[in-house]
């Protein structure tokens, strides 16, 4: 009796089975050779399916650069707060002096009351803002008198490394769109696709031209069939019942986040949505939200 590979219910399978069981029969077919198989058409489309699956299952969700936004940012409020909290705490100042630099400085600044709490970017635009007030030739008697010198210049270093962290993080993104444009279930579908052509091509020499490569072949991957049949039928450790389609865990979900609204490291979420409840703590004027 001819030899041949197994109909198998590959549509049932999720996506990380899916994606298992092709890199598994891949395996087979480089170990037997594309040409002794006669399917070398088949396998360059095959092996770049299988590439393309295997990036879609571990797609990357967490940003490298959101522990550097978040540590500057931390920076920037700190000074921020600090450099209002002098000015504040000088308006009641009894020597004449330093109340007359808090009430000069206090009007000036008043378009900056409370930034820490504003989203990155518009932070970002407002402390460029604050920083050129500062700075102006007629208000740095007035910042010597408060000994803020220190605190502006700081301030300048550190907005500056917050822009140079969101750099980073927008070239992240650009690294990982053509990932995000990968459709799951496209991707499967052409996986099982070009299998069902290797199987029909195979089966196919296995009757008019057998020999010992092809016939080693099927042995192996009827093996991967067996294995992944018991699981579709709940009677392996992937027991219990299987979808009907792929299952994408990326999809229609956003990155995950902390119940403090700030981003949570490791989830397996294809972006990072706009919070609505931005993340608080710390002193007032520190406070900033976690999402860009």
């Amino acid at each position: 009796m001819k030899k041949k590979i197994k109909s198998f219910p590959l549509s049932q399978l999720t996506l990380g089975a899916t994606c298992d069981f092709h890199a598994k029969v891949k395996k087979a077919v480089d170990a037997s050779g594309a040409a002794a198989l006669h399917i070398e058409s088949l396998d360059s489309g095959y092996s770049g399916v299988n590439v393309n699956l295997q990036s879609v299952v571990n797609r990357q969700t967490a940003f490298v650069a959101t522990l550097s936004l978040k540590e500057t940012d931390a920076w920037r409020d700190r000074l921020t707060g600090i450099i209002n909290g002098v000015v504040n705490t000088h308006l009641t100042n009894p020597i004449e002096a330093k109340r007359a630099a808090a009430t000069r400085l206090k009007a000036v600044l008043s378009p900056y009351t409370g930034i820490g709490k504003h989203e990155y970017a518009k932070q970002t635009a407002e402390v460029k803002g604050m920083q050129a007030v500062l700075t102006l030739p007629e208000n740095a008697e007035a910042i010597a008198a408060l000994h803020l010198d220190e605190e502006v210049t700081e301030l300048q270093k550190a907005n500056e490394a917050f822009e140079a962290a969101f750099e980073g993080k927008i070239t992240e993104a650009v690294a990982r769109d053509p990932q995000k444009e990968l459709d799951s279930k496209e991707l499967c579908d052409e996986a099982n696709a070009l299998y069902g052509e290797i199987v029909e091509t195979v089966n196919a020499y296995a009757i008019v031209q057998p020999t010992d490569e092809i016939n080693d072949f099927i042995d192996r991957v009827n093996g991967i069939v067996a294995v992944y049949t018991s699981i579709v039928d709940g009677s392996a450790s992937g027991g219990g019942s299987t979808p009907t389609e792929p299952t994408d865990p990326s999809e229609g979900e956003g990155e995950g986040e902390g119940e403090d609204g700030k981003d949570d490291e490791g989830t397996d979420l294809p972006f990072e949505p706009t919070d609505p409840n931005p993340d608080e703590g710390g002193e007032e004027e520190e406070e900033t939200p976690s999402v860009v």
